[in-house]
């Protein structure tokens, strides 16, 4: 190996290193954007099936997905704002007070609906 030998191959090794890091650095990238995409698609189909199961009655289902948004975001505003709606209308008066006292808390655009809420289970 001469000196112009070694000379090529360290000038092929400083462009093949940063490609490798690029290569690396993209392929997370697209790991996490993978990821993130799931991590979307799976809301969106609780956030689905949860107002379904919220609107057809089956209150059960409709926590169950609504506790899984939660697991994912405990300040996803929908989940808690049916996730309320729901044991209420389970009865489970506590339960709902805690999702509304949550959404108080956040200051959002629901607190008449949280008002009126708190008002119908306080007469109950």
């Amino acid at each position: 190996m001469t000196s112009d030998d070694i000379d090529e191959f360290l000038k092929d090794m400083m462009i093949e290193i940063p490609n490798l890091y690029n290569y690396k650095f993209l392929s997370q990238q697209i790991v996490n954007l993978t990821k993130s995409l799931e991590i979307k698609q799976n809301i969106a189909q609780l956030k689905c099936r949860g107002k379904f199961n919220f609107i057809i009655g089956s209150c059960e289902q409709a926590l169950a997905d609504l506790t899984k948004l939660l697991e994912l975001d405990p300040n996803d505003l929908f989940a808690l704002r049916y996730r309320g709606e729901t044991y209420h209308m389970m009865k489970k008066y506590d339960d709902s007070l805690a999702d509304l006292d949550k959404l108080l808390e956040m200051n959002i655009n629901y607190n008449n609906w949280v008002y009126k809420s708190y008002e119908e289970i306080i007469r109950k």
